[in-house]
């Protein structure tokens, strides 16, 4: 069949979608001039984002099976590819790297790894994909991952156990993802998180629920040249505005010595010294508490009890009363969740002081804990992408298996693009901070921090422990999950660049979610029902029951969306280390090794899951709290649990090739 690239309406829906960006920005720049408001512009952005998606996954419904698992297996590279960047460009990706990479550094601070780690990591992974499993997985003619694992090993068993490992990696992805799309959809449209979640949801659902992979594909052509195509305009604005000219690179690259002389002034600084003097007590007085929790409550309820009455006696602000009554020890019933808070306290407190205040910071000074998680990260990272189920299958659409390899080179150079210009924009953020945030007084702060301050999802935090009255740069907290999308406010550019950035931030967070919706539903329904209660069902009735199954599973991670759970990237970088131990063992050794049995792929998938899962959960300070454990005592080599993945893919490795040999010297 014709690879679908020889067809011109594809290239033009290509060029109609960077064509419809421009109009509309330029149509909102013009209102911007005309002083129509922000929040109706970015809520602009939004609703036509969202209907704009909507109308290419209804023109593409389908309910021919082929059609809808796997775009009829006609896609070509450099559409597969576009598809394949969307798919992979997620809210974390999109929304997280600049904050992280201005917050943490690109080498981390000694303890944690750095930003780098991720980009290293997430890039790298693509090419491990390419060589190994992006021809082979084309080549099969599969329509999911556990159905070709099930077909290579003639197992049902392997067949439901990767279902369910796809199950639950993307699972926790998608959560990640729809908790994305809220952020952005309440921030652009001034609606609360919960109804900004489902009010995005909608449209994930008209594009993936009507067509499949079909119209999720030509939707994320779409959104990936809107998705690059915004953050090229918003680096090239931010480069001219700060140094006179559009290549965002080279204007990091000139602000960067800038940064490190402003960095060792700053570290030299007494105040600075005294600050990190203050939070260092607060952290010994934190674990004083720890040590014994019940006495340490009622002797700081008999203090906040005195100051709560004294304020009230003393008609003191209501937000002062309302200050003193936030005191965990004085909210918390019971003792275990107070624990937690001073723990959540003293983690927090203990990296602000360890953050780098430039970018050349402790990661750089010998081998130390920080490179060791940093490396572990990279490797997780890399295997995780070379394995996540909604990636892997996009080999599968592709027309042949050079055409999948090629769309991966695709992919590839367009996620290059947009990780180049985050990376450089966390270089000029982190200039304005240090050079216009640091050293301000409490009641003079520049007009943005004010600004980012008082949004109803607030993006910075200041808390001034030396009680001198001027920001020292530990008392500053930048929120990296989206900060991104206060960049145009910062370097004080036009409005119309939060909403550009805002519609390639949503762009992003669909495009996942679309891919994983898909790889859940087609789990259950291909893989674990149909396979077991009516193997011989026609291809319609499959098709109807993924779609409703796409929407349940839709529904229910929208409602885990709502309770709004841990920050984005920790969730997203789990899921990579659960996705590297479940499969990373049993395709590499399924591919290229003829000696693997059905036996080995068991004990490779369970073993590299159970492996990881346990580390993550044991590291939870939660579950900490209820088995009375110390940190110390649950992380191996004090490798943080985000780097599960380095335990549970050689485990799985090494039990799939025992297994396998063991199980053949039976038979």
């Amino acid at each position: 069949m014709t690879p679908m690239s020889f067809k011109p309406w594809r290239w033009r829906l290509v060029l109609a979608g960077l064509l419809g960006l421009v109009v509309l920005t330029f149509a909102l720049w013009l209102a911007d001039l005309m002083g129509v408001s922000k929040s109706w512009i970015n809520g602009f952005f939004l609703v036509v984002s969202i209907i704009g998606y909507a109308v290419i996954g209804m023109l593409c419904r389908t309910t021919n099976a082929e059609e809808y698992y796997v775009a009829g297996r006609r896609v070509s590279a450099p559409f597969n590819g576009m598809a394949t960047a969307a798919d992979w460009m997620s809210a974390a990706s999109f929304l997280g790297v600049t904050g992280l990479l201005l917050s943490d550094g690109f080498v981390g601070d000694g303890r944690h790894g750095g930003g780098l780690a991720y980009v290293l990591g997430w890039t790298g992974g693509f090419c491990l994909l390419g060589f190994l499993f992006a021809a082979k997985l084309n080549a099969s003619r599969a329509v999911t991952i556990p159905q070709f694992l099930g077909d290579r090993f003639q197992s049902t068993a392997v067949r439901w156990l990767a279902a369910w490992g796809a199950i639950l990696c993307s699972s926790i992805y998608l959560v990640a993802q729809i908790y994305g799309v809220g952020l952005v959809a309440s921030m652009l449209s001034g609606l609360t998180f919960e109804l900004g979640v489902f009010l995005a949801l909608g449209g994930i659902l008209l594009c993936s629920f009507l067509g499949g992979m079909r119209a999720v594909t030509w939707t994320q052509v779409v959104q990936s040249v809107v998705i690059v195509a915004s953050m090229l305009a918003v680096a090239a604005a931010v480069s001219w505005h700060t140094q006179g000219h559009p290549v965002i690179a080279i204007a990091a690259a000139q602000s960067v010595q800038h940064i490190e002389s402003r960095a060792k002034v700053i570290e030299a600084d007494p105040a600075e010294q005294s600050t990190r003097e203050v939070m260092a007590a607060r952290v010994r007085d934190l674990e004083t508490k720890m040590a014994d929790p019940v006495h340490a409550r009622e002797v700081e309820r008999q203090i906040l009890g005195r100051q709560i009455s004294n304020a009230k006696a003393d008609n003191a602000p209501l937000r002062e009363i309302q200050r003193l009554e936030s005191n965990p020890a004085w909210r918390e019933p019971g003792v275990d969740r107070l624990v937690l808070a001073w723990q959540t306290e003293r983690d927090s407190l203990v990296q602000a002081m360890d953050r780098p205040v430039g970018f050349q910071a402790p990661g750089l000074q010998g081998l130390n804990q920080g490179w060791f998680n940093s490396l572990a990260l990279v490797f997780c990272l890399m295997v995780g992408t070379a394995a996540l189920p909604h990636i892997l299958v996009r080999s599968y659409t592709a027309a042949g298996p050079v055409e999948a390899q090629k769309s991966i080179v695709w992919a590839l150079l367009l996620i290059v693009v947009v990780y180049l210009c985050a990376s450089s924009l966390a270089v000029l953020i982190k200039s304005f901070v240090l050079t216009e945030l640091v050293g301000a007084h409490l009641d003079q702060l520049p007009e943005w921090a004010d600004r980012l301050k008082l949004r109803k999802l607030a993006l910075l935090s200041i808390h001034d422990y030396n009680q001198d009255g001027i920001v020292q740069f530990a008392d500053i907290r930048l929120f990296n999950d989206y900060l991104v999308l206060a960049v145009p406010e910062i370097v004080r550019i036009s409005p119309i660049f939060t909403g550009l950035i805002a519609a390639g931030a949503l762009a992003a967070a669909l495009s996942t979610a679309d891919g994983l919706l898909l790889t859940i539903s087609n789990a259950l329904a291909q893989d674990l029902y149909f396979q077991t209660v009516s193997p011989d069902a026609p291809a319609l009735r499959r098709v109807m029951l993924s779609k409703i199954l796409l929407m349940v599973v839709a529904l229910l991670a929208a409602w885990f969306a709502t309770n709004r759970p841990v920050n984005i990237l920790f969730w997203v970088t789990c899921a990579f280390s659960l996705a590297a131990s479940t499969f990373f063992p049993v395709l590499l050794l399924g591919l290229y090794w003829p000696g693997m049995n059905r036996v080995g792929a068991i004990a490779a998938m369970v073993s590299g899951l159970g492996l990881c899962f346990y580390y993550i959960v044991t590291n939870q300070p939660w579950v900490q709290l209820q088995l009375h454990l110390q940190p110390s005592e649950t992380l191996w080599f004090g490798l943080e649990p985000i780097c599960a993945g380095v335990f549970g893919v050689p485990m799985g490795l090494a039990l799939g090739f025992i297994g396998s040999k063991l199980s053949s010297l039976k038979n």
